[in-house]
């Protein structure tokens, strides 16, 4: 069948048009798929709590489980990332205004990461992230999650937008 010449400017335009409709509705289908998939992967993790984290600087490593009796906000971050950057500068606001609140900052390193200027701009618990990052399959950075002061999960976010962080508290 030959499409008339008259007619193909406004079918491709009706075709571009579906297919930038499907393009949208399946981002934010895979977005929130990406959520998901990480708030099960973090519920599936059951040494979340009791597996022991190495500090970076320290020779030490922490047990979120240590932390119990405290609200935790868990972040992944790398130190290459703006978006790293932003999240943790106003994590520190809220924690400056939620004593109570535990932040540990997972650093996701690759081999040419340097952190020792964001650890000294926050007093967050830093540890290395980079497996525990792969076990609950964050999908990117930054990534995070908040537990409760049992250590039970409450919310899992992927990504940076700002103020977001600050509608959980």
């Amino acid at each position: 069948m030959k499409l008339d010449q008259k007619y193909f400017i406004p079918f491709m335009a009706i075709v571009a048009v579906f297919t930038m409709i499907f393009i949208v509705l399946t981002s934010f289908n895979f977005k929130h798929q990406q959520q998901v998939r990480f708030k099960e992967h973090t519920l599936g993790y059951d040494s979340l709590l009791t597996k022991a984290h190495p500090f970076i600087i320290k020779d030490d490593s922490l047990k979120l489980g240590d932390l119990s009796g405290n609200p935790i906000l868990l972040v992944f971050w790398s130190s290459w990332s703006d978006k790293s950057a932003k999240l943790l500068d106003e994590i520190e606001l809220i924690s400056d205004n939620n004593s109570d609140l535990k932040v540990v900052a997972a650093l996701v390193k690759d081999a040419t990461d340097s952190a020792e200027e964001a650890i000294l701009k926050h007093d967050y618990l830093y540890i290395d992230g980079t497996i525990l990052f792969n076990t609950v399959r964050a999908p990117g950075i930054p990534s995070y999650l908040l537990l409760d002061e049992n250590g039970a999960l409450i919310s899992t976010h992927v990504g940076y937008q700002k103020g977001v962080v600050n509608e959980l508290f």
